[in-house]
């Protein structure tokens, strides 16, 4: 590796070596001017501002019902190569409802930014910077880069919410032409106030080398020609980045038309799983310390919902926590299915995810109860129907403790307690599915070995169960078991349904 040190691009970044303690002193001289702040106050809906290079943008907003202004935390959500800002945003709305956060999904329009580079490289001042000799006149100044849209919305965040001017920090979230932003946010501006990041599906890199001669690493595939030293790159190394790769995100160049399929590109692989895979391969070669993570989704497509849970995993972990393997089946032993609602009662009484709509999938819920003695790591496990066995594919990092309770809803942004218990949502298929005159629901291993199953009815033509009821479902309730975990399936009295708690409204593991 060879990496030239620019004193001009230091300079740029007084910074340097900086900490939590230095980003709270910091304040970006051009905080974006913000119209319609009042979203900021609302559930979800969205401002305008103004960008360094003159255009007007919109930001979407989604507020979770428990964000603290002054500590909440703040994510900005990147979108694809398609400016679907607001499809991004409804993807990461659950698990920001769930963890307290404030989502901000700027778009950057097709209409004013044409080609990719525009939005995911945006450092030109005509056109991206390329070709191995440096030339600061194609360089725009630092602070107005696309990249640097974040600082300068989080300085205007800072001042418009009561009591929040001493944040430090915030997270990002990119997919597809979203985790190219994300990624080259750090290699470029390292001194950004990013505390956690999450690069997901990228089509390709920029690698963090640069090698004299090597066309594979000038700009924009690599750093030859770009200002960025050796203290930069370690600097960008030293925050955390969690590259995530869907393992079904396979498609190639001559498969899918959004995927580059330059020379270059393709040295880094054939399709974007190879390609992170060769990304990680290439940080790992330098030799250097550094705090970025390869992270992989099983049976995760192309698709930002079906990486969104794994994401926010990543993002809102606790320090330290690494995420745990995934448990084979004979561990799965004492998981019960203990309630399930595939006919949502009609009217308010049906909005089973709290979210203040009743919705005959969204509403639709399956309740696991952990009741043996040992934690049981279910990420890549499946939950499906007769059809399906992966309508839910548990994220990265989720582990059902001993006695504790995980809800899995149809769809919707989950709303409430749910008696302390996780709470997801069928991702990856769009709804759980159930059947209300038969259906056979499965849990599943990574591979799809069942773990245990539970069908009712017809069986929708499939094989039924050795836990089955000869009764449909629709009957405006979910069926739970009396007694609780061990007895057999009754209607649910009472409000029909009690996600996360037993049919008596009491947390599971109390």
């Amino acid at each position: 590796m060879t990496l030239r040190f620019h004193l001009s691009f230091i300079l740029l970044n007084p910074l340097l070596g900086c900490n939590a303690a230095t980003d709270c002193e910091r304040a970006d001289p051009n905080p974006a001017i913000l119209d319609g702040v009042q979203a900021l106050s609302e559930r979800s809906g969205s401002l305008r501002f103004v960008a360094r290079d003159g255009n007007t943008l919109t930001a979407y907003t989604y507020r979770a019902t428990g964000f603290d202004d002054a500590t909440g935390p703040i994510l900005f959500v990147m979108h694809g190569a398609q400016r679907d800002a607001q499809a991004y945003l409804a993807a990461i709305a659950p698990y920001a409802e769930r963890a307290g956060a404030l989502a901000i999904a700027p778009e950057f329009p097709l209409n004013l930014y044409p080609e990719s580079e525009d939005y995911t490289l945006g450092l030109g001042v005509e056109e991206p910077p390329s070709g191995g000799v440096y030339d600061a006149a194609e360089w725009r100044p630092e602070g107005d880069t696309t990249f640097m849209e974040l600082e300068h919305l989080f300085e205007a965040l800072k001042a418009a919410l009561p009591g929040a001017t001493g944040r430090c920090d915030y997270l990002v979230f990119g997919h597809s032409a979203g985790a190219q932003f994300t990624h080259r946010l750090l290699l470029f501006h390292p001194t950004a106030r990013v505390r956690r990041a999450v690069a997901a599906n990228a089509g390709w890199y920029t690698l963090p080398v640069s090698t004299p001669g090597d066309p594979n690493t000038e700009m924009p595939y690599g750093l030859a020609g770009s200002p960025v030293g050796s203290r930069d790159l370690q600097l960008a190394l030293s925050r955390p980045l969690t590259v995530l790769l869907g393992q079904a995100d396979t498609a190639t160049a001559e498969e899918d038309p959004d995927l580059r399929g330059t020379a270059q590109a393709q040295a880094q692989g054939e399709h974007r799983l190879a390609r992170g895979r060769y990304f990680m391969a290439t940080v790992e070669g330098l030799g250097e310390p550094h705090q970025w993570t390869q992270s992989e989704v099983p049976g995760a497509g192309h698709n930002v919902t079906q990486m969104a849970g794994s994401a926010t995993w990543w993002l809102f972990r606790p320090d330290g926590m690494t995420p745990c393997a995934p448990s084979p089946a004979a561990d799965g032993a004492k998981i019960v299915l203990n309630e399930v609602l595939a006919d949502p009662p009609n009217e308010a009484d049906g909005d089973a995810n709290g979210d203040g709509t009743r919705d005959n999938l969204h509403d639709e819920l399956v309740e696991l109860v952990n009741t043996g003695d040992a934690a049981v790591c279910l990420a890549g496990w499946g939950l499906g129907d007769a059809e399906d066995r992966f309508r839910h594919r548990f994220p990265v990092g989720t582990s059902l403790n001993p006695g504790e309770a995980l809800v899995v809803f149809g769809g919707g942004v989950p709303t409430g307690e749910f008696g302390g218990a996780t709470v997801q949502l069928a991702d990856f298929s769009g709804s759980l599915n159930l059947q209300n005159a038969g259906d056979v629901l499965r849990l599943s291993t990574p591979d799809g070995e069942t773990v245990t199953a539970l069908s009712w009815g017809d069986c929708a033509g499939s094989t039924c169960a050795a836990d089955h009821l000869s009764e449909d479902l629709e009957r405006d309730a979910a069926i739970t078991r009396s007694p609780e975990l061990t007895g057999p399936w009754v209607t649910h009295g009472g409000a029909g349904r009690s996600p996360g708690t037993t049919a008596e409204g009491a947390p599971f593991g109390g």
